[in-house]
Formats: structure tokens, sequence, C-alpha cells
């Protein structure tokens, strides 16, 4: 099983992004296609130039108001250019279209949905934190986040599965077995509160573990008993103790007053993440 459509939202100039990085290699490895979707409303632009005028008065260039223009133009230019390097087919879809509803309906038709974990420091961190919400409840369709700072040349060698018996811990393993099917080491780990742990018990994913086998992915079932953690914390602690490279986990919602959100795990993990997750929901 390969991706054979890959979908990347970009937000700034995609040649210097790991996103992209990401998703072309991921692209390159299964001979998907990739289309970069770059909504002008979102694009990331650098601060206007300014002019001195007289004695240290500044004013704003013309280049104020060409600047999402500009953005769009050089992001579409690297784009391209990374494509036509790679050898990777592709298609480049930008505009003032309404974002999220262009949005669903591209990723009704990928397999995979690449997004950058929002900078706190951007003035768009809110928009794009709405915008991965409502694709992850609503569009039916894996997304892999890649955390806005660091770098990450690879994707997938050694996954941790964050396992629970829940459909969307089994949703998000079934959407990464394209991945799981290349990693050079799968662990399967189910945080148990030490209150209520059982003891000599196999672990509660042991059966996953199993289930991949017969899929000729070789998986270790683990627990981590915590007592008094969050279970996002515990999370991200184990994926930095085995050094892995992609986190696997269910996107849980709930629907207060009729509204769909994230809860409180995801929630945390996607402000905290410190490698990249590939989240279903």
């Amino acid at each position: 099983m390969k991706f054979r459509d890959i979908l990347v939202v970009l937000d700034s100039p995609a040649d210097a992004d790991q996103r992209f990085a990401v998703a072309l290699r991921l692209a390159s490895a299964h001979g998907a296609r990739l289309v970069g979707f770059s909504p002008l409303d979102l694009l990331e632009t650098p601060r206007p130039a300014l002019e001195l005028v007289g004695y240290g008065e500044a004013m704003l260039t013309d280049r104020e108001t060409e600047q999402p223009g500009l953005a769009a133009g050089e992001s579409e230019a690297g784009f391209r250019a990374a494509l036509a390097a790679a050898g990777v087919e592709g298609q480049w879809i930008g505009g003032d279209a309404d974002p999220p509803t262009a949005l669903l309906r591209l990723a009704h038709h990928a397999d995979l949905v690449v997004f950058r974990q929002p900078d706190p420091e951007s003035p768009k961190s809110g928009r794009m934190a709405e915008l991965i919400e409502q694709v992850l409840l609503q569009a039916g369709r894996p997304l892999l986040l890649v955390p806005y700072a660091g770098r990450f040349d690879t994707v997938g060698q050694n996954v941790l599965i964050a396992w629970t018996e829940t459909r969307e811990s089994a949703r998000a393993v079934h959407d990464a077995m394209p991945l799981l099917a290349g990693a050079k080491q799968v662990t399967a780990l189910t945080i148990v509160d030490g209150r209520h742990a059982p003891v000599g018990a196999e672990p509660p994913a042991a059966e996953l573990a199993r289930h991949l086998e017969r899929h000729g992915i070789h998986a270790t079932a683990q627990r981590s008993v915590t007592e008094d953690i969050p279970d996002a914390d515990a999370l991200l602690s184990y994926t930095c103790d085995i050094g892995a490279d992609l986190l696997v986990m269910g996107g849980y919602g709930h629907s207060p007053m009729r509204e769909r959100v994230l809860g409180g795990v995801t929630r945390s993990l996607l402000r905290h993440m410190t490698v990249p997750v590939l989240m279903s929901h």
C-alpha cells in the first residue's frame, strides 16, 4: 500500500519549509502526486519594507500592498521548481477562495494532508489552528502535522503508535499503514494509570502488534504506567526516549452544544509536538 495523492497546505515559501520538504520526500518515495494548496489570506509574508524620509521618518513602500501577491508568486515558483528537480508530478492551487470549503474538497481526494504546526509567534496561528481542526474532524482523511521548528530528515523509520481501544486509534493505524510498512521499528504504546494497571497482564496493544505482524510489520507492544502525569506529556516523553521520528495517534473530539471540537490531549499535543504526528479522527 502506498500514498498516491498527497496534499500539502502552504502558508510560507515552499523552498524554506520543512513541511514541504517532508511532503516532497514522501511523494517521491511513494510515487505520489503532490498538490500544493496556498490560500492567499493565510500566506505569511515578510514585514513591509521601509524607506527613510528626511530625518529618520519612515514610510511604507509600494511593496506593502503587493506583499500577498508577491508571496504567492514566490511560493508557487519554489513549489514548481522543487517538484521538477525531484521528478514529482504535482499541481499548485492558490487564490483567495474560501479556504475551509476549498481545502475540504481537495482533502476528500487525497490519501494524506500535510500541515505545519501553527507557529505561536505568527499572527495567523489561530486561523491555521482552526483550519487544522476543521479538516481533521470533517475531511475523513489523515493529517500529517510537522512541527514549525526543527529539521526532519526521516519520517516513519522509527514509529510510535499511541494506542487505545477506540475508533480513532484504529483509524489512525489503518491510515498510517503505508508508512508503517516501510518502518524499521514500530512500537505500540498504551499509557496506563498506575492506580488501575493490572499486574502481570500483557500490554493492551499486544493484539494490535499481532495484527501488524500479520501484515508483515514487526511491532512491539509496550505500556507506560504513570500517575498524575498528563497523557500528552507521557507520550511526548516516551517519543523522545525511544528516538521516534513519527507519532501515530487518533485525533479525539467531542461535541458540546453540537459543536465538534478537539479534546484536551489532542490540543496539548498540537501545541507541544516535537516530531511529526500522523493524526486521524
